[in-house]
């Protein structure tokens, strides 16, 4: 079934989006003859959301990335496809028992600051990391002690098995920073570590502009880019017409609306399905709204959201609609639960009604991310249920904070599809960053233990029960998986990164390089 209204909005307020987007020049390139870049070349991204913090402790992962990389190298690379290098560790052995992790760290690294990359600068940043108490901080919770047997040798002994912590050592639990600035208050403002790039202060402007300069000393393989410029533009119309005038080089837009006219100005993409759209039901206890303790509540908000026509409208139908969190190419994926909660406004209000929450009210925070006619249409198919809907709108930079201190019992969200084990300690593990109120109950803490202790055709069904568990309990509700707005300029060559919605730092050459 579905709505007409919902459709009617959605149209008018779809146009509408494409209208403001209307306007600005083809993209702009700084070339030479044959199109090359010039020389000292300049890379130019267009940054959606503003970095809060440089502490490596404090790191958030995503479009954050890119921010990060420039400056700090992470003890593994994760390359495009996903698959674990060598970075400031060498090599990597797993122990026979799962419970501890050795690396074998270069040798010639050195900080910008001149302190030496070590072990002992390992075991410093594990440690303040894992004490930072940061939005990923529980990534590293299975990490008991940190062994520095030589300069150039650590072990990470574990308290319980993590699949995933190799992977983790790739992201914001591998950054490291010198070991002289973590107890500094200034490593907030002015990063110190060893990556290809360091901050130039004087050329940052605070919710602007960050610029990175090529850090001379570095001990890799030179980056393309002299110099590279952040632009924060939280507004996407914005994002769309800085990068059609040329004024930036690559942006990521949440809107198909900004996707098509991307296209039609020549700007370049490989569209993949990386994420999926949709709400995050974090008070799934009740303890802020005491409706949602009630799993017949948080079924009537999923079958009174008109996922299908929400993306045929708001994203173009540039996606597929689903009831799941797990992505195709995961082990816990099963094709059968993308339609579980498909539209249907009359059982929603049965659902109401025998639950005793005829009276619902909610507060949505709205973040300026999404096109606001996504807002509209979901406010709207819960107020034609009965729902009263109240929005709260978040400033600049204060959404994704928000939503990992738990503020709200609900919230629209885009979140990556993970490899299974990673996506159970990102969305779904008491401690995850996206179960910021900690979620849980023992049949669920039992299937955790066996996708973390068990052979690999014990973990493999236990994500598949872990995901039939979130979908017949409603931890959320999944909207659609959608394609990846990444579009660049003729100036540059971009790899697409697998599992992040902006290219890793690494990704990026001249056009013809």
């Amino acid at each position: 079934m579905r709505s007409r209204r919902t459709l009617g909005v959605l149209a008018a307020l779809a146009a509408a989006s494409l209208a403001l987007t209307a306007c600005g020049g083809g993209a702009a390139t700084d070339t030479d003859d044959g199109g090359a870049p010039a020389s000292a070349p300049l890379l130019r991204l267009g940054s959606m959301l503003e970095l809060q913090s440089w502490d490596p402790a404090q790191a958030n992962e995503g479009h954050f990335s890119p921010l990060y990389q420039s400056v700090y190298d992470t003890l593994l690379k994760r390359e495009p496809d996903g698959s674990l290098a060598p970075m400031l560790a060498e090599d990597w052995a797993v122990s026979d028992d799962d419970l501890g992790l050795t690396l074998t760290l270069r040798e010639d690294v050195v900080f910008t600051d001149g302190e030496v990359f070590d072990s002992a600068a390992v075991k410093a940043n594990v440690e303040h990391f894992q004490a930072g108490n940061g939005p990923f901080a529980s990534s590293l919770a299975a990490v008991e002690s940190v062994e520095t047997p030589d300069d150039s040798t650590v072990v990470l002994r574990l308290s319980e098995p993590d699949p995933s912590l190799p992977f983790v050592l790739s992201e914001a639990g591998g950054y490291m920073a010198s070991p002289a600035a973590l107890d500094d208050p200034a490593l907030a403002t002015m990063p110190v570590g060893s990556g290809p790039y360091t901050l130039d202060a004087t050329n940052t402007v605070t919710g602007s502009k960050i610029t990175m300069v090529r850090n001379p000393d570095y001990w890799g393989d030179d980056l393309p880019y002299d110099m590279i410029e952040f632009h924060v533009m939280t507004d996407e119309t914005a994002r769309l017409n800085a990068l059609r005038s040329g004024q930036v080089d690559a942006a990521v837009f949440n809107r198909a609306a900004a996707a098509i006219e991307a296209e039609a100005a020549g700007l370049h993409s490989e569209p993949y399905t990386n994420n999926w759209v949709g709400l995050l039901l974090f008070d799934r206890d009740g303890a802020i709204l005491p409706e949602l303790a009630d799993a017949r509540v948080r079924e009537a908000l999923a079958l009174a959201v008109d996922s299908a026509s929400i993306l045929e409208v708001v994203e173009l139908g540039k996606g597929e609609p689903t009831s799941q969190t797990f992505g195709p190419l995961s082990t816990g994926y099963f094709e059968e639960l993308d339609s579980t909660y498909e539209y249907d406004p009359e059982r929603a209000e049965e659902l109401l009604a025998e639950a005793g929450a005829q009276d619902l009210a909610i507060t949505l925070p709205v973040s300026s991310a999404f096109d606001p006619s996504i807002y509209d249409a979901i406010i709207q198919n819960w107020e034609d249920i009965g729902i009263s809907v109240s929005r709260h709108q978040w400033g600049p930079g204060e959404a994704i904070p928000s939503m990992q201190q738990g503020d709200f019992p609900i919230a629209l969200m885009r979140l990556g599809q993970r490899e299974s084990w990673r996506h159970i300690q990102f969305l779904v593990a008491p401690d995850a960053p996206w179960n910021p109120m900690h979620s849980s109950t023992p049949e669920l803490e039992e299937l955790i233990r066996t996708a973390q202790y068990g052979d690999e055709a014990e973990r493999d069904q236990a994500a598949k029960d872990i995901n039939q568990y979130l979908v017949d309990e409603v931890w959320f509700v999944p909207m659609f998986r959608v394609v990846n707005h990444f579009y660049w300029n003729d100036t540059v060559s971009v790899e697409q990164q697998l599992d992040q919605p902006v290219p890793s730092i690494y990704n990026y050459a001249p056009a013809g390089n």
